[in-house]
């Protein structure tokens, strides 16, 4: 029955799915736009004086930043269509956007829409696959095919998001080393905390990119007055690495105890080189194991053929 109603309405089906197809692209093209332009944005503004920021204030005021404010505003009036009421999940897909890096307003709106996106063109490339290759399957293996990639269109978002948060981590974790070397360098040299995690922020930013915008977001908190403990809190929460929630703790009880703030901060730094060091030990000791499988798949059958194909070929001319 489905099949007949297929054949039946195959211009209109075509029709729509290129309409689908059209919209999804262009969306897509668009975020991507957006998002790459916010992001360069941040990074410029962590690279750049405080003072040098009065041109950003003018060109909020040029037609095409309000044209992509009414954009913006158009894409949050659809998103909610599609964004659950549920706040306790809203806040935690926040909260994962933002450890993936993606700090615009409007991420969670482009989040869901790319996720019913993905799930209504998955199912239609699949209808129109069957249309033109014309395979030869049955109605339930093709129903089967269309609930198949209805969830991978739901799952891939999350699947991305959470191998992008992976990916920062990991980014996050082998700079913090350097972080803290820069750290221990301004503390000594007597500029203040929130001056000094201003400036590596700015100095990481080009080589850790992520890092230095969680920075920025820091030093940003601690102008507004935001006491140092909870900045350095919230930063370990954004970063969600141990080191980053060890440096929190190191801090709250260095102002709790009245140490040396540049003593602690030299101390952790060498611990961190420590562990850098050692983490660097462990991925190259596990190497060898690593290597074994790819040995024994592919080049130990090599070796046996060389080896037996003369036996091989003397015994059968024999």
């Amino acid at each position: 029955m489905i099949i007949d109603f297929f054949n039946s309405n195959q211009s209109a089906i075509l029709l729509g799915v290129s309409v689908c197809i059209f919209l999804i692209v262009s969306g897509g093209a668009y975020a991507l736009a957006n998002t790459w332009r916010k992001r360069d944005g941040i990074r410029r503004r962590a690279m750049t004086p405080v003072a040098a920021h009065g041109d950003a204030i003018k060109d909020r005021r040029s037609l095409r930043h309000q044209k992509m404010a009414g954009a913006g505003r158009l894409l949050s009036t659809v998103a909610t269509h599609f964004v659950p009421v549920n706040e306790a999940s809203v806040s935690m897909v926040r909260k994962n956007l933002n450890a993936a890096g993606f700090f615009n307003p409007s991420a969670m709106a482009w989040y869901y829409f790319i996720r019913v996106a993905l799930a209504i063109l998955l199912p239609a490339s699949v209808m129109i696959a069957d249309r033109i290759l014309v395979f030869d399957v049955d109605t339930s293996r093709f129903l089967t095919f269309l609930i198949g990639a209805t969830l991978a269109g739901l799952m891939a978002p999350s699947l991305f998001i959470s191998r992008r948060i992976k990916a920062l981590q990991q980014q996050c974790r082998d700079g913090f080393p350097d972080f803290m070397d820069l750290m221990v360098v301004c503390a000594e040299a007597g500029i203040s905390v929130d001056q000094a995690i201003g400036r590596v922020g700015r100095e990481l930013t080009q080589t850790y990119p992520y890092l230095g915008v969680c920075l920025h977001l820091t030093t940003l908190e601690l102008r507004a007055g935001r006491p140092l403990t909870d900045a350095f809190n919230t930063l370990a929460q954004r970063l969600g690495i141990e080191e980053a929630h060890n440096l929190g703790s190191l801090l709250q009880q260095s102002e709790e105890l009245g140490t040396s703030l540049s003593d602690a901060l030299r101390v952790y730094s060498e611990e961190m080189r420590d562990k850098r060091m050692s983490r660097a030990e462990e991925k190259a000791a596990a190497l060898p194991a690593k290597m074994s499988v790819p040995l024994t798949a592919f080049v130990f059958p090599v070796i046996l053929v060389v080896i037996l194909l003369p036996v091989y070929v003397r015994v059968s001319l024999m």
